[in-house]
């Protein structure tokens, strides 16, 4: 049989997308209690559902047609002037943004425009799970910054400061952050927009949970001095819209990395979903995002505060940090492992199968993420939240 490529049989499976497929098949048969996911759980906003709807009605022959590459020119236009309103920062809808099929076609287009053979890319060690693969895949070298628990997974300086080389290209930094939930140090920040610009690397700050924050504030690394020359930013819409679904996201850029992302994009998915497109012009001009994120924050902040109460008091031995953002409460439960002689992997599987509670191994988002479960906190009501760890106290306590 004839061999599959090199590159490909580098690359693992997404464990997220497994779980995803496994839940699709074991909701057929159960109840599941999932901590698993990570998508909103308030739908769009009826204004955004009755745009979409009229546009298929009413307009269906333009608005279900392919669109430019870089999207329909009311959208940048929109997104120009929520980033103002929003974050204070300036970018050309012409020539610095670019609407793409959520923000991992944003990271992947990226990531292949900048990286070389044996380039380096800085990410920290926890976080998102895709970065490494799609490092790897441009035929780059992640090089990990450990953070942990005690230290609130923030990175130092001083561990940047080691990490940067001469084969530094870029670094990812997504804040707040998926799997551990907090928002980057503004000061932390400052010192990679210093390094970005002595040793002229790139720095992709990934901001899909940019309006998902309980605490601080978020830092829009484009606006700090000096920075937007150094600097892609990606967006999405899953999150701020509640329209994972439709895969639509944006990039920002200086205008010869759109360029490039644009070439990238020609010939890998054409062109972005167009319905959602017109839909979300309506969405940002008509002033539905800011009710839609106040209610979702609103929402999101009780379940957080719920379930790090139920985790408190039911899951002693667990530690973790109170999400300042983002969906996920990042669970160390190495002694409850110890006691059990099992990986957070096998809890996990034994877990789903005994008790119908899904969550995410931790080893999955890094090596510091051994031990470790990731446990979204948005999707469940507060009494699914409760009996969820409960189930797993139970769990814990049978097979210990």
């Amino acid at each position: 049989m004839a061999r599959l490529s090199r590159r490909i049989e580098g690359i693992h499976t997404s464990p997220i997308r497994r779980v995803a497929a496994l839940l699709d098949e074991a909701r057929e048969r159960v109840d599941i209690i999932s901590f698993g996911g990570g998508a909103p759980s308030l739908p769009p906003p009826q204004g955004f559902l009755h745009e979409f709807s009229r546009l298929l009605e009413a307009e269906a022959l333009r608005t279900v047609a392919y669109t430019g590459t870089r999207g329909i020119p009311a959208l940048r236009e929109a997104i120009s002037a929520d980033l103002k309103k929003y974050g204070r920062v300036d970018f050309d809808p012409a020539s610095e943004i670019i609407v793409t099929t959520g923000a991992t076609e944003s990271i992947s287009s990226s990531l292949m425009c900048l990286i070389d053979p044996g380039d380096e890319v800085i990410i920290t060690d926890p976080t998102y799970l895709g970065y490494k693969e799609m490092i790897e895949l441009a035929q780059g070298r992640a090089k990990t910054i450990s953070v942990d628990v005690e230290n609130g997974y923030q990175p130092s300086d001083e561990q940047l400061k080691k990490a940067v080389s001469k084969k530094t290209k870029a670094m990812v930094l997504l804040s707040p952050d998926n799997p551990t939930g907090r928002i980057i140090n503004e000061s932390f920040v400052r010192t990679l927009v210093d390094l970005a610009k002595d040793f002229d690397f790139w720095i992709i700050s990934d901001e899909a949970y940019k309006h998902i924050v309980y605490e601080g504030e978020h830092v829009w690394v484009s606006r700090l001095r000096g920075a937007k020359e150094h600097t892609i930013t990606v967006c999405s819409f899953s999150k701020e819209a509640g329209i994972p679904g439709l895969r639509l996201g944006y990039t920002l850029a200086p205008k010869r990395v759109i360029e490039s992302i644009e070439k990238m994009q020609q010939y890998s998915t054409l062109a972005p979903n167009s319905i959602g497109q017109f839909a979300l012009v309506r969405f940002l001009n008509q002033n539905m995002k800011e009710q839609y994120v106040r209610e979702s924050v609103m929402k999101y902040i009780k379940r957080r505060d719920f379930m790090g109460e139920m985790l408190r008091s039911h899951l002693p031995l667990a530690r973790t940090i109170t999400p300042a953002g983002a969906y996920y409460y990042f669970v160390d439960i190495r002694q409850y492992l110890t006691k059990l002689h099992q990986t957070e992997e096998e809890f996990s599987q034994n877990l789903l199968r005994s008790t119908s509670v899904a969550v995410i191994p931790g080893r999955f988002f890094g090596e510091n993420g051994r031990g470790h479960i990731r446990m979204t906190f948005v999707t469940e009501p507060e009494r699914r939240i409760r009996l969820g760890i409960e189930r797993m106290e139970q769990f814990l306590g049978r097979s210990s």
